[in-house]
Formats: C-alpha cells, structure tokens, sequence
C-alpha cells in the first residue's frame, strides 16, 4: 500500500493534533485490513468496516482523528468461515491471535472476545518491519475482526445466553482475584453447569472458557432472530442491536487513501452504536489513547542503545527508508 510523505506529517484534523507516529500507526494497521480484506474477497467472504472505522468512513472518509485502530465485523456464519480458512491464507508474518490462535503465547496476546490478526514479532526482521509497516516501531500491528450474531426472539433463551456470557466474561475478567480469594474453582464449576460441561482448571482453560462464551454467542439462527448485536456488548445494553437486514447489502466507502466495504444500512448501525453519530465526540476510545502509549520509553531506550542521536521520528524514518539497519 502506497502513501503520499505528506501523509506521515503531523496534522490537526477537527481541532485534534495526529502525530507521526499515529499516522504511521494508522498505515501500519490499514496493511493488515489489506490482507485480511484481499483474502475475504477472495473467498467470497463479506466484512464489513464496524465501530469507529465504520463511523470514520462515513463523516470522515477515513480515520477518526482521535481514534487508533481498526475494526471489521463479520455475520456469523462468514466469521466462523474466516477463522476456518486464515491459518493457510494469511501470508508469511502475519497470524491469527487470541481464542483460535494456535499457541498459547498468540491467545495471549488478544484476551478479548474477538478475533486478531496480527504481525507477529517472531516472524519479522526488525528492519523488513519497519519497512513493510512504513515506520511503525512498535510490535503486533493489527486489527479487531468481531462476529454478529443472532438475538434470539425467544426471551427467555436470550437472557440464558447473557447470562451464560455475562458471568463468563466476568470470571476472565476478574480471574487473578478470584484466584486469590480461593472462589475461581466455585465460579468456574458454576459457568460449567450453565454450559452443561465440565471444566477443570488447568493452563488452558481461561481460553477454552472463551471459545464456550464463543459459542454460546452463536447459538441462534438467522430465522429465530429479527436482531444482531456483537454479544459482548448486548449483555449490558439491551438497545445495542441493529435489524439483521442492516448488512444484507454492501457497499463501498472511501477510507483515507483506499476503499472499505460498509452495511449499505450504515445509519442504522452508526445510531445503534453511537446515537446522534454526526456530532464528534472526542475521547470515546474503550482504551488508552494511544494504544503504543506503554511502549513509548522502551522503544528511545532501544533507539539510544544502537547509538542513534535522533529523534523518534527521525529514527523511525531512517529505518524505514533503509538508510539505517540496526
């Protein structure tokens, strides 16, 4: 993927300075949405951009200035398709992470409900990194891949299913003091029974606790629901749902300097997730801002090590250029 250098300047955009290194970010991540994106379209696959980038494609024909990552959604059916095929499609360096990752060190490395596809860090030379990713020092650029799926019409099996998702996620959540309080063998015996199996603690069993919340998302079918919601999100806000005829039509958008695919009922869904979405809301982000924020001091700490007399940026230009190996 191809940028214009003016586009790694710093920038104010809507009264909100970008820095390089955000940019770089930005660039570093729209590369992973190109692979992933190639490889649903070869395969017949729909996505959809969804959250801030469905809502930075619309009023900003890109990237919220104030945002930092990329998110798609998937009917569920296409997601399970996705997951099913990535492992033999994704090109060398990049790599499935978190609950379908095939290691432990990768599951790790996204605790979330969704799926990642990262650059794995293992995999690249620093410089052959630096370069691919135009600049972005910091390891496992990538993007969220999230499942829609199917609120049941049935209550009662619909509220069994938040419960089910709810305490699981709570147990992930609260694991470390649950374990310290000697209670995490109680409520995980407790979200077994639910489940109707039996779970043991043992090293891999925050992940297979995952794939059952997983599952449990998936329970229902396109024709017992008139809804779909990400799950993790519906279980604290019954409102958060959108008519399952939102994504059967797709389309095009512009985004920053190549094209995404969007719900052509994009209103719906930017209303069901963000309410009056045309007005900016600065600071909305369900993290710190930047993401790299923590990496920060390490990355100059690794900068003066090799010698380099620069500044981040300058640095970060070097290596991307070529100019300089370390």
């Amino acid at each position: 993927m191809k940028f214009d250098n003016d586009f790694f300047n710093t920038e104010v955009r809507e009264g909100f300075e970008i820095s390089s290194m955000m940019k770089r970010a930005w660039a570093a991540q729209m590369e992973v949405f190109q692979v992933v994106s190639d490889i649903c379209n070869r395969n017949g696959i729909r996505y959809f951009a969804d959250f801030g980038t469905l809502l930075g494609a619309v009023r900003h024909k890109g990237m919220i200035p104030w945002d930092d990552d990329i998110d798609i959604s998937l009917m569920r059916d296409e997601y399970n398709e996705l997951i099913r095929i990535l492992p033999g499609e994704l090109p060398y360096g990049f790599v499935v992470a978190g609950m379908y990752a095939d290691c432990e060190r990768l599951q790790n490395a996204a605790f979330v409900p969704q799926l990642r596809v990262i650059a794995d860090e293992e995999l690249w030379d620093f410089n052959d990194y630096m370069k691919y990713f135009h600049g972005f020092p910091y390891q496992r650029a990538g993007i969220d891949i999230f499942p829609l799926d199917y609120i049941s019409k049935d209550k009662e099996f619909a509220d069994m299913q938040k419960q089910i998702i709810k305490l699981g996620m709570e147990i992930l959540g609260k694991w470390n003091e649950l374990n310290r309080e000697g209670s995490l063998d109680k409520f995980v015996s407790e979200f077994g029974q639910l489940c109707n199996v039996n779970i043991e603690l043992r090293e891999d069993t925050k992940n297979y606790i995952w794939k059952l919340i997983d599952k449990v998302s998936s329970l229902c079918y396109r024709d017992e629901a008139d809804y779909v919601s990400s799950m993790a999100l519906w279980i604290d806000n019954d409102s958060y749902k959108m008519r399952k005829k939102c994504f059967d039509d797709v389309i095009e958008m512009p985004f920053e300097n190549f094209v995404v695919k969007a719900p052509k009922n994009y209103d719906e869904v930017l209303k069901a997730e963000f309410g009056d979405y045309m007005i900016p809301v600065k600071g909305t982000a369900d993290h710190t801002y930047p993401f790299y924020g923590h990496m920060e001091q390490e990355l100059i700490k690794q900068i003066r090590r090799v010698g380099f007399k620069g500044s981040v940026d300058e640095f970060c230009e070097e290596v991307a250029s070529g100019r300089l190996r370390v």
